[in-house]
């Protein structure tokens, strides 16, 4: 239109015949533009909300890896953590993008990663459904974190399976224990349960001839009220917490200290858990497994798990963590006769928010108090 209206003070640059086909040729183009905005307005129409088939990873924060700080913003794979964080594998996600709002002119799903606090999904394949596989208003949109709230749960609880001990490894006493509140205790062996350790060869005249502050009688009925007291209408999971870790550590410290063996079969914690009686067991976790429990018996030396006495404690309590993880909830209870091994746990363990801890100081050799053992709870 605009070249028609320009030729016509200039009829000498065209004849009228030329103006009318340059005009018709101005409405040809301007009528195209106008069909191929309203092709594109009609994909926008018909693309805009997406239904999506995913294939991907998923990195997240376990509870037993959070304990009970927030997640933090970010990507979890670039973040500078105790450990890496969880994988798992995901396949047939569906979720959509785009809304009846938004304004996305592809008509197939766009292949991306979502980040959320705590974890990530990292898309491989990214596939386009009909919108009947999407009913609206109840598939969330795939950067919303509700859309993954049951795949990260699923894959959370698959992963606490998987760390638990086989069931055969399992000591336990019978009894209906169904009821009881889940107690686990982590028991400190040397300087410490020793004293009432049936493997221990050293008897009571042997013990009080050490010159200990208060007698073998006052000492063992200290520890052993302490622990009917915790046991007391509760499920009993009993777990080492000494610094014999592995098979070659218990037999090296009890030659040292002349005390017995606490690791393997009829040995000192099988035994309490045949003294304690019903609703007790024994979990057999130790640092040196390279599978769960699979090292209760093997006396192979290995120095991997080796650390500074409060780095063993630490982590020994949260490897023990990891067989709890598909309980509702657990009072966590550990004995050590180092204070400084307590104060450290109490501080530096990641303990979950459905598990409370408490650390209880006996080191019956500087013991001199007579009143029953006191129990310190971490601060949440």
């Amino acid at each position: 239109a605009r070249l028609f209206f320009l030729c016509l003070p200039k009829p000498s640059l065209c004849n009228m015949r030329t103006c009318s086909l340059l005009f018709l040729l101005s409405v040809a183009i301007v009528c195209c533009a106008m069909a191929d905005r309203e092709s594109e307005e009609h994909t926008y129409l018909s693309t805009r909300r997406k239904c999506c088939n995913i294939t991907g990873k998923l990195f997240y924060l376990a509870s037993d890896q959070l304990g009970r700080a927030a997640a933090k913003p970010g990507d979890v794979t670039r973040q500078t953590l105790p450990e890496p964080p969880s994988e798992a594998k995901i396949s047939g996600h569906i979720c959509e993008q785009g809304s009846d709002r938004s304004r996305s002119y592809s008509k197939n799903c766009q292949k991306k990663s979502y980040v959320f606090p705590g974890f990530k999904i990292e898309t491989i394949n990214m596939k386009t459904t009909g919108l009947a596989n999407c009913p609206g208003q109840v598939t969330p949109r795939c950067n919303n974190e509700v859309s993954w709230y049951h795949t990260k749960a699923a894959s959370e609880h698959e992963r606490a399976k998987n760390f638990r001990c086989p069931a055969n490894t399992t000591v336990r006493n019978s009894g209906d224990c169904t009821s009881r509140k889940k107690v686990a205790i982590f028991a400190d062996y040397d300087g410490c349960w020793d004293i009432i350790s049936a493997t221990n060869p050293q008897n009571e005249t042997d013990f009080n001839d050490q010159g200990y502050p208060k007698s073998y009688e006052d000492l063992a009925g200290l520890l052993r009220q302490k622990i009917e007291g915790i046991a007391r209408n509760s499920h009993i999971i009993l777990f080492v917490g000494s610094y014999r870790q592995e098979g070659w550590v218990d037999i090296n410290r009890a030659n040292l200290n002349d005390n017995g063996l606490a690791l393997g079969k009829d040995n000192a914690f099988e035994r309490w858990v045949q003294e304690f009686g019903a609703c007790w067991e024994l979990n057999k976790a130790l640092l040196s497994d390279e599978k769960p429990c699979s090292s209760w018996e093997d006396q192979k030396g290995s120095s991997a798990w080796i650390r500074s006495s409060k780095e063993v404690k630490k982590n020994l309590l949260e490897n023990g963590i990891k067989q709890l993880l598909l309980e509702d909830h657990v009072d966590l209870y550990f004995f050590d006769d180092h204070a400084e091994n307590l104060e450290y746990i109490r501080k530096n363990a990641r303990i979950p928010r459905n598990m409370n801890l408490f650390t209880i100081h006996f080191d019956y050799s500087q013991h001199t108090d007579t009143e029953p053992l006191k129990e310190i709870a971490a601060a949440h």
